[in-house]
């Protein structure tokens, strides 16, 4: 049961009002309700659009209250204890357009001088006030912008609103809960569209109504309680009714009384007809439609039976054969709607908002409704449909059905249930808010021109659907598509919403197919700001005009709520920027551009670095550096131990060809040794054979003995070299020492070029070695020279024992000797 309590006041008119208007601009709103403010606060800004003080204890409002706020244009002062305005109150408010004065305890209409200064009013409430009489004084005949007026009084005479006469009020609102006397005529000369009254559930009710049914176009009735047919008695005395539109809210009456009342509409010249918030009290009895007459509009919403066991097809029958053009039942708890007995006038039927099922209209098991032939608007918007397929069943006789309403249901559709059937004149269909997926392309009408799928499920549109050439506008927002689709299915498509889906980055190369299409909607879409979106970026102007490439014949694509509604979601540098301020530089995206970019500085470098390299012998200085790095990494790995370098004195024994003597004393003792007395003291010991050979032995007895006393065997390499038959010996010695001691030890130095031709056969174990182990090349450019001795030093240097005192001195003395020998 819905309870019907005190009616409400049009508070909420004011600020539908207000807001509807400010949203317009930048508004400064002061909320002061419920303060227990007993003066209007004397800090308010000036820069106030809005002020509300409702609910308070403000009993004057001075001349000064609202003299800094020269803005002002919403004020709301109700449920006060206001008896007193001053008439300067709103001089300093020039733009003052919605007061609401009502719930107060001012007491003479006839005498509200503030309003001389208040001539911008649109909106002006003085209901619920101590208004002895509805005598509105000459002021009220300023208000030329006056649009709405609320009004109430104890008493309504003729001439009260004398002074309203030559104003066009769009509504009229009079609280008439505590009219205690009204005088017939008193509406006379009104001019106002629309007309409210509260009703006092009086005998004063009557004249009220009778007035108000003679004087308006439009006439609302508010809180009847149990209300009299009063407009069978007008409609039998063919009393004067002007009134096109009669609105009943806050009813509460039995099904008798309100079948009665209806058809009484029907005899009566009102084309109009809708109540609200309809309560049946008693479901016995009741009166049978009439046919003879006709409504342009039946309306009734938010209805409810507080009976709980009635006979509901009464009801149902009762609605559904109303000879009506538009019929609306709406937001009331009707499980079923039955099949009009004749066929019927209705153009339009809302059902929306109620608990029906697929069986709504249904005759019988195999037998549809044929009656609603005249249909063309049917709306079942959010009830308990659930299986598409039946409900084209229900329809299928409607021959004149164009507009179809299924959204904000539970609808779904599989394949494998069936074909759909639809009336062949079909060409809209809302079926937003269900559980669609992509199957549901085939269970369309081929003549659906507008097709609204917005809030389902659909992840793509299937390529085999059948063709739907007439269909011209596509709402797909909402769903769970990732890419733009093409319009093989429907190609004179001319309007693609896609919005609110999972794109990323848009394929604009589906829209080829899309020839006719002028308005693209793909805006609130995750989009990914990498270079495959910039792509598509940059056919978009600063007109959000999608430029078509050539082969579109220049067609132009407009981008609906280009630019607010298009932003990056990723990546976080550019998330919540605008697609028309995101921009990648073009050797970022340019694959080809990058790789130029890149490859052709480093080509060039390549090239120059490979210059200057063999300018300046690079390659000869690196390959030096290794083998000084390998030479060292050797030594640490293979390091002799102390035992292993008992008997040994030299780092190295030198083999040369006599023929190369010069080389061997000017440079490479000189650089080994030292070269002076401080570099000799850290040089290495070489064994040398003009010196170092003991007199009165044989020559291969000293050959072998200082290979064994020497680390290494150093051969210099020329072509004199290999013509030497000591040289040779020498070389197989230490070949032989070195597999004996089982260690490296023989290093070559070629001092000249020394092709294998050159080396006789006979000296085989050098070509051997030449051919599997690093030389070191005597350099002619001295530059490299140091390197090459470096080199050579580090393949010597050792920690050798050093000699007994007796050997020093013998060596010196050997040394002498052979010094003497050469002087004399």
């Amino acid at each position: 049961m819905k309870a019907l309590g005190y009616p409400v006041r049009p508070l909420g008119l004011l600020l539908v009002f207000f807001l509807t208007s400010a949203l317009a601009m930048e508004t400064v709103i002061l909320n002061y309700s419920s303060r227990n403010l007993s003066t209007v606060p004397s800090d308010l800004p000036s820069s106030a659009h809005g002020v509300d003080l409702s609910q308070n204890q403000i009993q004057t409002l001075w001349n000064h209250d609202f003299i800094k706020t020269p803005s002002l244009s919403f004020l709301n002062l109700s449920k006060n204890m206001l008896v007193d305005i001053h008439m300067d109150t709103f001089v300093s408010t020039p733009v003052l357009e919605k007061l609401d004065l009502s719930y107060n305890r001012l007491q003479n209409l006839s005498n509200q001088q503030y309003l001389h200064h208040a001539r911008s009013l649109q909106y002006l409430d003085l209901s619920c006030n101590k208004f002895g009489v509805m005598a509105l004084g000459t002021e009220f005949s300023k208000l030329t912008n006056l649009r709405w007026l609320g009004l109430s009084a104890d008493t309504i005479q003729n001439d009260d609103f004398a002074s309203i006469s030559d104003l066009f009020l769009q509504t009229l609102f009079i609280q008439a809960q505590n009219v205690a006397h009204y005088e017939k005529g008193s509406f006379t000369g009104l001019k106002a569209e629309k007309v409210s009254i509260v009703m006092s559930n009086t005998p004063t009710d009557h004249p009220i109504i009778t007035d108000a049914l003679a004087s308006f176009k439009e006439v609302e009735l508010s809180w009847l309680y149990d209300p009299e047919d009063f407009l069978r008695d007008l409609v039998m005395q063919r009393a004067t009714i002007r009134a096109e539109h009669l609105h009943l809210s806050a009813v509460r009456s039995s099904w008798i009384v309100m079948t009665a009342f209806f058809n009484s509409v029907l005899m009566s010249p009102i084309r109009q007809f809708s109540v609200s918030n309809l309560t049946l009290t008693a479901m016995n009895g009741g009166k049978p439609v009439l046919q003879n007459y006709f409504l342009d509009s039946f309306s009734v919403r938010q209805s409810s039976v507080i009976v709980f066991i009635f006979q509901q097809k009464v009801l149902y029958d009762f609605f559904i054969n109303m000879p009506v053009k538009n019929l609306t039942l709406t937001q009331s708890p009707i499980v079923h709607m039955t099949c009009p007995a004749a066929v019927s006038m209705i153009q339009i039927l809302d059902l929306s908002d109620c608990a029906l099922t697929e069986k709504v209209f249904s005759k019988g098991l195999h037998e549809e409704c044929d009656t609603l032939t005249n249909l063309e608007m049917l709306v079942l918007k959010g009830n308990n449909l659930r299986h598409l397929l039946p409900l084209t069943s229900r329809v299928k006789l409607m021959s004149s059905l164009r507009y179809v309403d299924f959204s904000q249901n539970s609808l779904t559709y599989e394949a494998d249930q069936g074909c759909c059937t639809w009336p062949s004149k079909v060409n809209h269909m809302d079926l937003s808010s269900n559980g669609f997926d992509q199957n549901v392309f085939k269970c369309l009408p081929s003549t659906i021109a507008i097709l609204n799928l917005q809030n389902n499920q659909i992840t793509a549109i299937p390529t085999n659907i059948s063709s739907l050439d007439f269909l011209r506008v596509l709402d797909l927002s909402s769903n769970r598509l990732l890419d733009l689709s093409d319009c093989l299915g429907y190609p004179n498509l001319q309007k693609f919403v896609m919005c609110g889906n999972s794109l990323h980055v848009p394929s604009s190369g589906a829209l080829k197919t899309c020839p006719h299409l002028t308005v693209l909607d793909i805006s609130h879409n995750p989009y990914i700001c990498t270079c495959p979106l910039r792509d598509f970026t940059t056919l978009i102007d600063s007109k959000g005009m999608l430029a078509v490439p050539k082969t579109w014949k220049n067609r132009r694509i407009a981008l609906a709520h280009w630019p607010e509604g298009y932003r990056c979601s990723y990546p976080e540098y550019w998330r919540h920027a605008k697609l028309q301020n995101f921009s990648l530089p073009e050797i970022t995206c340019n694959a080809g551009l990058l790789a130029a970019t890149i490859l052709v500085p480093a080509f060039t470098v390549i090239i120059v670095v490979g210059m200057l390299c063999r300018q300046l012998d690079i390659p000869w200085y690196l390959g030096m550096i290794w083998k000084w790095t390998r030479a060292k990494h050797r030594a640490r790995i293979v390091q002799q131990q102390p035992e292993e370098l008992q008997g040994v004195y030299y780092h190295a024994f030198i083999s040369y060809s006599q023929q190369n003597s010069d080389w061997i004393k000017s440079q490479l003792l000189p650089k080994l040794e030292g070269e002076d007395s401080a570099t000799i003291r850290n040089g290495l010991r070489i064994c040398h054979h003009e010196r170092d050979f003991i007199p009165g032995k044989t020559i291969v007895h000293n050959i072998l003995r200082c290979i064994e006393q020497s680390r290494c065997c150093v051969f210099v390499l020329s072509s004199h070299f290999v013509q030497s038959d000591w040289c040779h010996y020498e070389l197989y010695f230490a070949s032989h020492q070195r597999l004996t001691r089982g260690m490296d030890n023989i290093i070559l130095i070629l001092l000249e070029p020394l092709p294998p031709y050159v080396i006789p056969s006979k000296y085989h174990h050098l070509k051997a070695m030449m051919a599997r182990r690093t030389y070191l090349e005597w350099p002619q450019d001295k530059a490299k020279q140091r390197m090459f001795w470096a080199n050579l030093r580090a393949v010597l240097q050792a920690d050798l024992p050093t000699p007994l005192r007796e050997e020093n001195e013998i060596a010196e003395e050997r040394r002498e000797n052979i010094n003497r020998e050469s002087e004399s």
